[in-house]
Order: C-alpha cells, then structure tokens, then sequence
C-alpha cells in the first residue's frame, strides 16, 4: 500500500488514537462475521424447519449484532475525524515553528508557492492518511487471517481460497504502486510548480503589465496548467486501475469459494449449513478489502504530499544559533544593560553582505559605530541597504564577512530570541485596520475594560496619541 516510514514519526502523541481506530475496526469486523454466520445458521435452521424458538433466538442474535456493529462503525468515524482534526492541528504547529526557525533567510531562496502547498493542501492531504486510510489498512490486513481461522472450523478448503483471495487483492494494488508509485510524486512536482508560477504571476502582475510581459507569463501559466492536468489525469488513471484489481479480486475469490463449496456440498464433504455459514461469514473478509478501495487515492496523494512536508521539516536554517551562545534578559533601561552586554553600543566592522542569489552585494565593507543613547538616521536610495541593516542587526541574516556587535559582542555569539527581544521595529508600511481603535486593541484581550484599554495603549506610548484622534478610541 502506500505508505512510507517517515510518516509514521509525525504521528507521536497521537498513536494511542490510530491504535484504538484499529482496534474498533477488528472488533466491529468480528460482529461482522458473528452476525453473517449466525445468519447463515438462520437460513438453515429456516430451510431445515426447525421451530419458531430457535429461528426466533438466531433472528435476535442478527438483530443484535449489526446493532453493535453500527455502534462501533459510528465510534470508529469519530475517532477518525478527531484523529484528523488533532493530525492537522499539530502538524501545523510543529511546520510553524519550522518556520520561525528557518527565517527569512532561508525563505528568501524558496519559492513561496511550493512551501504554501505543503502548509495547506499537504496537511490536509494527510489530515486523511492518518484518520482514516492508515487505520483502514492495518483492518484489512489483519481481518482476512482473522476469518481465515472462523471459516476453517467448517471448511479448510474454501477457507483457504478466501484467504488466498484476500491476500492477493491486498498485494496486487501493492505491487502495483511500486510499478507506478512516481506518478503521485510527479503531479505533487506539477502542483508545487503551478502554485508557484501562479502565485508569483499574482504578486508581480503590476510589474509584469508595466513591461508589457503578461500574455507571455500566461502562455507561461497555461503551459504549467497543461501539465498539471496531464499529470493529474494520470494519477487518477492509476487510482482506477488501482480499484478495478481489487474489485476483480473480490469477485473473484468470492467466486471461487462458491463454486468450490457447491463441489463439495454435491460429493458430500460439506453440508448445507456449513456451506451458508461459511458463504455468509466470509462476506465479511472482503468487506475490509472493499472499505480500504475508497480510501487508496488518498493514501497516494497523502504519501506525495509527505514529500514536500518532510522536505521543509528537513531543511537546515541559514542563520544557526551559535552552540555557545549566552542567553539574554530583557533590558528595560540603559543602566541594565551593563554587565549583561556591556555598553549599549552597535559596530558594523566590514561587513560583507549579498542577499542569497542577489547579483550583486547590499554592503561590502560596511563599517559605523552608534554610540549609547545616540540617534542616527540612515539616508540613501531606494536599494541601497538601509533596510539591510536592521535584517542583519536582528539577525535574519548573517554577513558574508565582517561582524556585528551589540555592547563589544559579536551577535553570533548571543540568543537569538533574547538579542531580537531587546530591539524595537516601526516599519515604514502603513496598514488600515478594519473596526474602531477599541475593537482592535481587544483582540488581545476581548473581555478588558476601559480603564484596562487605556493603561495597555499608556505603557505602549499610544494613549496621548489615541486621544487626539477625531473620536479618540472610537475612532
């Protein structure tokens, strides 16, 4: 089946859950051959003319078990919706964190497109590999032996060819993947590629009518859709050849265990009873087969998203925090700041930097000091760096060459986190905000009061501001 070992290591803290799903699906499987062989009993107590007692007790005893059967079916979905739901949930969550750890420096050489499709659709992709498919591939694995060892009791020989049936309706789609497992992986490529192409088209469609290039990059865009299709088309080829070899193993082996248990029944090596039971119980081990058919497409493109999802929580950040950092404390006040970094100081001493694949460099041989308590602007054109500086005083980015320092230290040297939590940023881009002042000062906290609003927009330097608005914080 598709399936790949890597994907197992995102299911920590959620296994006791995809172990429990499987557990419901044998149980529920056993009703199942409990309730097809007490029905088997019923037809033939039925043709036999046995009496109303005893048809009556075996009819209850169906009654009963496709009763227990729907309540373990219904259980089963809703621990696999919740399995679902806690797989994407923390799933996001570890690729967030991935994120912030990468940086921009890392995202600065990515395409933004392909990393979107495996934030978004990969994790929904697998959302259902791990909710549902890989629970329904453990089931109809173990059920057939399960079966195999009921129907035996009666019949060893048609048990036997239900078996062999069951176990080569489950390895045929193996077999299978391994012969055309690629295409998945080339339509996942195709996607990534056309959301990247489409993305940039959409972020750079000013630019791209101001040189008059867009009906080129749509042909462009056109011809990465052609693909994609192609590709997808393909996938969904294999997906349906996929289900045809498990359908005509299912007749098939259904088939055969007929035929043989009427052969025997006719020579007297089976009687009518035992034929029914066994015919209707082993209903029961194709089911299992017949559920996992409508789940194998999304094991397939849960494994082809895997990919792009494994490949992000590989990657290596660009800017490592150095084994021998020291860590920071916040610094409130000029005066802490001594014996924690030394004197508040900032020195660029030649410093060497080119953004990743930028042609050419935005410093070479930067060197300045800014003293402590001292204010400085930085002038120049548009391109020239200005911005730079403060991605390299965070350290987003680490110079080719030359140092950075903050109080005599090389920011290498320091946290990360703590060095970034000592500096403050107000970017020039300028953004309206939907609602009133109020309003968006309590996303953070909705049930504040006023005087609880006014004291957080005081300690941010904002209150006189927010006063002289036309409507102060209704404004």
């Amino acid at each position: 089946m598709y399936f790949d070992r890597r994907l197992w290591q995102l299911t920590r803290g959620l296994r006791g859950r995809i172990l429990l799903a499987i557990a419901i699906g044998l149980a529920a499987a056993a009703l199942g051959i409990a309730r097809f062989a007490l029905l088997g009993a019923l037809l033939a107590r039925v043709f036999s003319g046995a009496g109303a007692a005893a048809v009556a007790m075996t009819a209850f005893g169906v009654a009963g078990t496709v009763l227990l059967r729907g309540l373990l079916d219904h259980s089963r979905t809703v621990i696999a919706h919740r399995t679902a739901s806690r797989v994407q949930e923390d799933l996001r969550g570890r690729l967030y964190d991935k994120i912030a750890e990468l940086g921009p420096a890392w995202f600065a050489s990515e395409r933004t497109g392909g990393v979107m499709l495996s934030l978004v659709d990969g994790v929904e992709q697998l959302q259902s590999f791990f909710g549902q498919y890989l629970p329904q591939v453990c089931v109809a694995a173990l059920t057939p032996i399960a079966i195999f060892a009921f129907i035996a009791w009666w019949d060893v020989p048609v048990a036997t060819v239900m078996l062999m049936a069951a176990l080569i309706t489950l390895a045929a789609p193996i077999a299978w993947n391994k012969v055309e497992g690629g295409r998945g992986r080339v339509r996942h490529e195709a996607m990534k590629g056309f959301g990247s192409e489409f993305l940039d088209a959409v972020q750079g469609l000013p630019t791209l009518k101001a040189f008059g290039q867009s009906t080129a990059y749509g042909k462009r865009l056109a011809e990465r859709a052609r693909r994609l299709s192609e590709s997808t088309m393909r996938v969904l080829s294999t997906s349906v050849l996929t289900r045809g070899i498990t359908d005509c193993g299912i007749a098939t082996g259904a088939a055969a265990a007929l035929a043989l248990g009427v052969w025997r029944v006719s020579n007297g090596l089976m009687t009518i009873e035992a034929l029914l039971i066994v015919l209707m119980a082993g209903t029961e081990v194709f089911r299992p087969l017949r559920d996992l058919r409508g789940v194998l497409h999304q094991g397939m493109v849960g494994q082809s998203a895997a990919a792009g999802i494994h490949a992000l929580l590989a990657a290596e950040p660009l800017v490592k925090p150095s084994p021998l950092a020291r860590p920071l404390t916040p610094i409130l006040s000029p005066d802490a700041v001594e014996g924690v970094v030394g004197v508040p100081t900032i020195a660029f001493e030649d410093v060497h930097f080119a953004y990743p694949g930028g042609r050419q460099a935005a410093h070479d041989g930067l060197t300045f000091t800014v003293a402590a308590g001292e204010k400085i602007g930085i002038v120049g054109p548009s391109g020239s760096g200005k911005s730079s500086i403060a991605r390299l005083l965070l350290r987003l980015f680490d110079p080719q060459s030359g140092t950075v320092r903050v109080g005599g230290q090389d920011i290498r040297t320091l946290d990360p986190e703590a060095l970034r939590r000592l500096i403050a940023i107000v970017h020039q881009d300028t953004y309206l905000f939907h609602g009133t002042v109020e309003e968006n000062l309590r996303l953070g906290k909705p049930d504040a009061t006023q005087a609880e609003l006014e004291q957080a927009a005081r300690d941010a330097n904002a209150h006189e501001f927010i006063r002289q608005l036309p409507q102060g914080y209704q404004t």
